[in-house]
């Protein structure tokens, strides 16, 4: 009897590999017959967990594609206000690199706030 719930146990423990239908643990990193790494089967997300991702990446998306814009704007007006030479190609970058340190927290402001309104 006791071996009969001991196997039983055992038996709970194992779930089918989702690639090749043979027992194995739950807990398992890779089905130790076939090798597959998600032997439980691929991650199945719901509708509202999409979403959130769908949001994420394109908050981050936002977020490097107004960084960039004052980057090269900030790029752009230390080229136009410099005469020339090669001081004014410094200028240029350091510019730039304001419109960037402007770029991040505005991109990060406009992010928060069309989370508030959605």
């Amino acid at each position: 009897m006791r071996q009969a719930r001991q196997r039983q146990a055992g038996r709970q423990e194992l779930i089918d590999c989702h690639d090749c239908g043979n027992g194995v643990s739950f807990s398992a990193a890779a089905c130790p017959h076939c090798g597959s790494t998600e032997p439980a089967g691929s991650l199945v997300q719901s509708r509202r967990e999409l979403r959130r991702l769908r949001v994420e990446a394109t908050n981050d998306q936002r977020l490097v594609v107004i960084t960039a814009l004052c980057a090269g704007l900030g790029t752009l007006y230390g080229a136009v206000m410099g005469a020339g030479g090669t001081s004014s190609w410094w200028a240029a970058l350091g510019y730039g690199f304001v419109g960037a340190v402007i770029g991040v927290p505005a991109a990060f402001v406009i992010n928060i706030s069309r989370n508030l309104f959605d």
